[in-house]
């Protein structure tokens, strides 16, 4: 769930063109060609790309020089809309990535084994250790391939990770707590917190803000439109498309795709997405890609 990907997804996204220009949920490459954005960064820019109001608040929050972590008022403002979206948290604290967070809450388990057998290095063990936490996404609901039963959550569930409607290059690291007295526990393992650069924590505000208008027009209604393109390629669980071919083929899926003009999820243990908008001219090419 954090931003990083491996090695083989990774691979596979740098089949990418160099991409010149991103709008919306389309992509316009280098080779002259519109890609359709089905991938969103894991759901980080759901949103699209250039859409809302955060382009404009990231604008003047550089203008302003609000570019280094220093203390400012944002960070309150950003843990009240937080608290909105996921009312179920009502503390939080912030690190410089999610990478950062996850080792933060592997500090304090009794359960996260640094070297456990078999394993070829830290960043292994870490990435199974992240499969028992909690995530919070935007429409997380949705998600099928995320644990909510708290009885096999690590810490039962107080603890989580969320992961805002914010692009990669703004985002930032996420520790939700059931209760306030919950951080108690993390403060003393972890006893100075990270400041964020304000650019960060205002643009973070302003796409929940857009992220509240953005769904009321994004549902069911929305996503079932996609099905008719991908009924035999995915499974879709509200937005997001689980894929129904077995992991073998994902490489030869992905190319597949690609060349119609298509960008879907480069790791497959992460669903795509259906887009915030799309003709049915660019969906229908899914239609002849064997899945």
């Amino acid at each position: 769930m954090t931003s990083s990907l491996s090695p083989e997804a990774a691979g596979l996204l740098g089949s990418l063109p160099p991409i010149r220009r991103a709008r919306n949920w389309r992509l316009y490459g280098s080779d002259g060609k519109r890609y359709l954005d089905m991938y969103a960064d894991g759901g980080r820019s759901i949103l699209g790309r250039r859409t809302g109001a955060s382009g404009t608040v990231a604008k003047a929050s550089v203008d302003m020089g609000l570019c280094s972590p220093l203390p400012s008022f944002w960070e309150k403002r950003l843990e009240k809309a937080i608290r909105g979206m996921w009312p179920g948290f009502t503390g939080m604290r912030f690190f410089g990535s999610d990478t950062e967070a996850l080792l933060a809450l592997a500090g304090i388990s009794g359960d996260f084994r640094p070297l456990p057998e078999n394993s070829k290095s830290i960043a292994e063990a870490l990435f199974s250790f992240e499969k028992t936490i909690r995530v919070e996404f935007p429409f997380g609901v949705y998600r099928t391939d995320l644990e909510k039963d708290p009885a096999k959550l690590a810490f039962g569930g107080r603890f989580g990770l969320g992961i805002l409607p914010l692009h990669p290059a703004w985002s930032f690291g996420i520790v939700l707590a059931r209760e306030a007295a919950d951080l108690g526990q993390l403060a003393a393992s972890c006893p100075v917190s990270a400041l964020i650069p304000p650019v960060k924590l205002a643009v973070a505000v302003r796409s929940l803000a857009d992220f509240s208008a953005f769904a009321l027009r994004y549902g069911e209604a929305h996503w079932s439109q996609m099905d008719t393109f991908t009924a035999t390629m995915f499974k879709r669980s509200g937005p997001w498309l689980y894929p129904a071919y077995p992991k073998t083929d994902h490489g030869h899926v992905f190319a597949s795709c690609l060349a119609q003009g298509i960008l879907i999820s480069p790791d497959y243990e992460c669903p795509s997405l259906v887009p915030g908008e799309f003709d049915k001219g660019e969906a229908a090419p899914l239609r002849s890609i064997p899945g």
